[in-house]
């Protein structure tokens, strides 16, 4: 879509709330499509709410109840941000200043990036990989990307086999399940090799070439999801989401430096060619 709305599939991507969950948020009253089509019931959203998702995912993850996040969200006042969170207890007052800056902001429209670069869309080649897939909480994704690469790094070893780029990993381009996604972590190679019969749970898999915009996420993977919020409202803006798995490339990571503030991450949503805008910034 191009007309600043997002499907709930891409919404939930953007925003990585799960569909199951906006749409119990629809329910409550809390975060209400701009559409829903009365034939199919199928909802969608404008850009401009990755906002007030980004705001109900910080106040949730403080285990705030579902009213009193609605009441922060209508009201969209820091003097009521600030009474609710201080009555929800004495728990969460060392969160507290922090979370509430950044309600304000966020609410405020004040954009802090945690990328350097815009949005560009560019063409991505076909890449053979050495791939681990599994089922994973999003809790769990460091220890099972570590994991993976390390295993994925002997076996390309084993087989003499050049790496011929850097790591990276495919998501779900919607989010079915709060709890759980399918992960795909990859190494690409510069050749096929013959895994079979010893291989164990690495197998022979592909990135497809794609057309993707890219937004370059800097520092701590703790804040990735403010890159996804930028990217997800660039493409509700800009262009069509394709069906395919979102890519994050992990350009530099834990295997270059333990400095997590120089981290930079590539991460690459798949659209349509017809359908991107060209812009002038």
């Amino acid at each position: 879509m191009s007309d600043g709305l997002l499907a709930i599939g891409a919404f939930s991507r953007a925003s990585l709330l799960s569909i199951k969950t906006l749409r119990a948020y629809h329910e409550a009253g809390i975060l209400v499509p701009t559409s829903v089509d009365p034939q199919t019931g199928y909802r969608s959203y404008h850009s401009s709410q990755l906002t007030d998702a980004a705001v109900i995912r910080r106040l949730r993850a403080l285990d705030l109840p579902l009213d009193q996040v609605r009441e922060v969200i209508q009201a969209r006042d820091p003097a009521v941000t600030a009474r609710v969170l201080t009555a929800h207890g004495v728990a969460m007052r060392e969160r507290l200043a922090d979370v509430t800056r950044i309600v304000t902001d966020l609410q405020a429209g004040v954009e802090r990036p945690a990328s350097h670069t815009p949005v560009h869309p560019r063409d991505e080649p076909h890449s053979l990989t050495l791939a681990i897939r599994g089922r994973v909480a999003e809790a769990d994704f460091a220890e099972f990307l570590g994991d993976a690469y390390a295993q994925l790094g002997a076996m390309a070893t084993r087989f003499g086999v050049a790496q011929s780029g850097p790591t990276g990993a495919l998501y779900p381009p919607e989010i079915a399940d709060e709890n759980i996604e399918e992960v795909e972590a990859y190494l690409p190679i510069s050749r096929p090799v013959a895994l079979r019969p010893v291989a164990g749970s690495v197998v022979m898999s592909e990135v497809p070439a794609a057309h993707v915009a890219v937004l370059v996420h800097v520092g701590s993977y703790e804040a990735i999801g403010d890159t996804y919020r930028q990217l997800g409202a660039w493409v509700a803006e800009h262009a069509e989401p394709a069906a395919l798995p979102i890519r994050e490339v992990y350009v530099v990571s834990y295997g270059d430096t333990n400095d997590v503030h120089t981290f930079r991450t590539e991460i690459q949503w798949p659209i349509h060619p017809a359908h991107t805008k060209e812009t002038s910034s």
